[in-house]
C-alpha cells in the first residue's frame, strides 16, 4: 500500500487531490439544466409503472432476459423525436462512447479527435487500433489538412456539440461539409445540448440542420433529461450492427425497465415546454454579460459558463470564496481541463431565479476582487 499512499501524497503536492462529498448550498454545478430529476410528472410516471408490474431490475444483459418492451417503445420514440432511423439504449454516455467506437474502428481507419473531447470519447479511441490524430480545438482548418491526406480505410471525426467544460458550441455545418467533401463519418457528442438546443430539444445536430450528414450522434440522460443511460443514434443497420459487436452493450445489464418509462415522459415534457429548453442558455448570457471584462469566461455561448483562472490554486480559493456565500461551485483542475486553464465551472440550470443569478454575478465580483492581491492566501 505503500505505493498507493506515495502516489496519493503526489497527488495532493500537486493540489489535484479530489474528495467524495455532498452538495450543500446553492448549487450551480449540477447538470440537471431542465430541473427533471426531481420532476413530480416523471416521479409519478415511474410510480404509476412499478405500481402496474414493470420491474425494478431488469436482472440481465439486452441479449438475454434483460429487454424488455418499455425498451423497444423508447427507442422507437427517441428516434423519432432525434429525427434518425434508430436508436439504441446504453446504460450510461461513457459505455455508449466506448461501445460506439471500439465497435466500428480497426486499424485501417482514420480518427480525427477534437483535443477537447470528453474522457469516454478518448478511452474509446485508446481502445481500438485506429491511428489517431488530435486535432486543435474545433480548428477547421486542422481538421480538412488531416482528412485530405487520405488513409487506406474510413475516416472519422469525433467532435462534440457542446463542450461541457468550455460551453462552446462546435461549428458542426462546417464540419459537415468537410465530411461531405472528404467521405468521412461524422460522430457527434451531444451530451450537454439534448434537451435544450433545436427541434423540440433534440439538441445541436438538429438545430444546425446537419442530421443527414451525421454517422451517429450519442445522447446521455443524466443531464437535461434527469435520468441515467444514453442513446446511440443512426441508421438501422448501424442499431444492428452495435446490438451485435458493441462489447459495452453486450456484456451489460440492462437499466431497469422502469427507468424507460421516465424517459419517455421526460422527452414528451421537453418536447412541449420552449420555455423550459431555452430558459438555461438565456441565463448563461446574462452572466457572461454581467462578468464581461472581469474574468475570462472563454468562448462560452450556452448555458455553461466557466471562471478560467489559470492555476488550481487560483480555482479552489474562488471555490472557497463563493462557498462562504452560499454557493456549490466546484474547482476543475488538471487532467479535467488543460494545465493552466483551471476553472469553476458554472452550470446554469432552471433551478437557479432570476433573483438568484443576480445574486450569484455580485458574488462572483466580490470574490474576484477579494483574490486580487492575496495570491498568499490562496489554499493548495
Amino acid at each position: 500500500m505503500k505505493e498507493l499512499e506515495a502516489e496519493l501524497q503526489t497527488i495532493k503536492s500537486q493540489g489535484l487531490y479530489r474528495s467524495l462529498k455532498t452538495s450543500s448550498g446553492r448549487c450551480v454545478c449540477s447538470n440537471d439544466y431542465l430541473g427533471l430529476a426531481r420532476d413530480e410528472r416523471i416521479r409519478a410516471a415511474i410510480v404509476d409503472a412499478l405500481e402496474s408490474g414493470v420491474p425494478h431490475g431488469s436482472t440481465g444483459s439486452r441479449l438475454l432476459a434483460g429487454h424488455h418492451a418499455e425498451f423497444d417503445a423508447l427507442e422507437r420514440a427517441f428516434a423519432q423525436w432525434q429525427g434518425s432511423e434508430a436508436a439504441l439504449f446504453f446504460g450510461s454516455g461513457y459505455a455508449a462512447n466506448l461501445g460506439l467506437l471500439t465497435a466500428l474502428l480497426d486499424s485501417d481507419s482514420l480518427v480525427l479527435s477534437d483535443e477537447l473531447n470528453h474522457a469516454s470519447l478518448i478511452d474509446g479511441l485508446r481502445l481500438t487500433k485506429a491511428p489517431r490524430k488530435v486535432i486543435p480545438h474545433l480548428d477547421l482548418s486542422a481538421y480538412e489538412r488531416a482528412l485530405s491526406e487520405g488513409r487506406r480505410g474510413q475516416s472519422y471525426v469525433v467532435v462534440e456539440s457542446l463542450y461541457g467544460m468550455d460551453g462552446d458550441i462546435a461549428p458542426l455545418r462546417e464540419l459537415a461539409d468537410l465530411c461531405r467533401k472528404y467521405k468521412a463519418r461524422l460522430i457527434v457528442d451531444e451530451a450537454h445540448a439534448t434537451g435544450l438546443f433545436g427541434r423540440a430539444g433534440a439538441g445541436l445536430v438538429s438545430q444546425l440542420g446537419v442530421r443527414d450528414a451525421v454517422f451517429a450522434s450519442v445522447h446521455t440522460c443524466g443531464k437535461a433529461l434527469g435520468h441515467m443511460g444514453a442513446f446511440i443514434c443512426g441508421s438501422a443497420d448501424l442499431k444492428s450492427f452495435l446490438i451485435n459487436r458493441s462489447r459495452s452493450f453486450i456484456f451489460s445489464t440492462a437499466l431497469p425497465p422502469f427507468m424507460a418509462v421516465g424517459l419517455l415522459k421526460a422527452i414528451e415534457i421537453i418536447a412541449s415546454d420552449e420555455e423550459l429548453r431555452s430558459r438555461p442558455a438565456k441565463l448563461g448570457a446574462r452572466l457572461r454579460k454581467r462578468l464581461e471584462g472581469r474574468v475570462d469566461t472563454g468562448m462560452s455561448a450556452s448555458q455553461i459558463v466557466p471562471l478560467i483562472v489559470g492555476e488550481g490554486a487560483l480555482a479552489l480559493s474562488l471555490a472557497k470564496q463563493l462557498a462562504q456565500r452560499g454557493w456549490d461551485a466546484r474547482a476543475i483542475r488538471p487532467p479535467t481541463v488543460p494545465e493552466g486553464t483551471c476553472r469553476i465551472r458554472l452550470a446554469l440550470h432552471n433551478g437557479i431565479s432570476d433573483e438568484e443569478l443576480e445574486q450569484l454575478g455580485s458574488d462572483i465580483l466580490i470574490a474576484l476582487e477579494l483574490q486580487e492581491g492575496r495570491e498568499d492566501e490562496f489554499i493548495t
